[in-house]
């Protein structure tokens, strides 16, 4: 989850807000019942209401700030393409139908509740606990470049593949039915007992996380002891 400034310098004793639009042209309704877009007409509080902070951007200039939860507006594995746009208020309350816009549209991307792309990675391990592996345990998880585990859902879901490394096909095939839901870590979890993989050899497991038709993978290589 990230919460991000939204900062308007201009004139001082304006009134601004922020409008969000997505690529299909609805706006945000930032009403506590909706917090979701709506057609423009229809959107009950399609704006975030900015602070003026006098004298701050130099003589006769404000800055105007609001702050956002990213996460109100997007915390799922599906990309939200966004555009922002300052409006000044002509009226009594805000108008983005004919209320003018004071800023050239800003475009952003919310993913799980950041901004950006590809920011999203698979962690996980891969343990054999005796000769040939009398059980194999495996974990996975999605984290942010910060280190944060992601909350996934009860929709999300895991697979994993293992295979010698010099084989021609897959040894092993961990199913999503066999990794079921992730924990109240959100972390993936499975023991396998008698896998029969080979002493003394090389693998790789290639893990497969999907969350909301969004999937992300990647490849472990592990050893099997003798």
């Amino acid at each position: 989850m990230s919460v991000e400034p939204l900062v308007r310098l201009d004139d001082s004793g304006k009134t601004i807000y922020f409008v969000i639009f997505n690529n299909v042209g609805q706006v945000f309704d930032f009403n506590a019942g909706v917090l979701a877009f709506a057609n423009l007409g229809a959107a009950v509080k399609p704006y975030l209401a900015a602070t003026e902070y006098p004298n701050a951007g130099g003589a006769g200039k404000s800055q105007y700030i609001a702050s956002l939860d990213l996460a109100t507006i997007n915390n799922t594995a599906a990309i939200e393409h966004c555009t922002l746009i300052a409006f000044e208020q002509a009226g009594g309350s805000p108008a983005p139908a004919t209320d003018t816009p004071r800023s050239q549209p800003n475009g952003f991307s919310v993913q799980f509740g950041k901004e950006g792309l590809n920011k999203f990675r698979i962690q996980c391990g891969v343990s054999t606990d005796t000769t040939s592996g009398v059980v194999l345990e495996l974990q996975a998880w999605l984290e942010s470049d910060e280190g944060e585990v992601v909350a996934l859902t009860s929709a999300a879901t895991c697979a994993c593949q293992i295979r010698q490394i010099d084989a021609g096909s897959d040894a092993l095939s961990i199913t999503t039915g066999d990794f079921g839901n992730v924990n109240s870590q959100s972390i993936f979890t499975h023991s396998l007992s008698n896998p029969a993989l080979e002493n003394d050899r090389q693998y790789r497991a290639k893990f497969t996380i999907t969350q909301n038709g969004v999937s992300w993978t990647v490849t472990k290589p592990f050893f099997v002891v003798p």
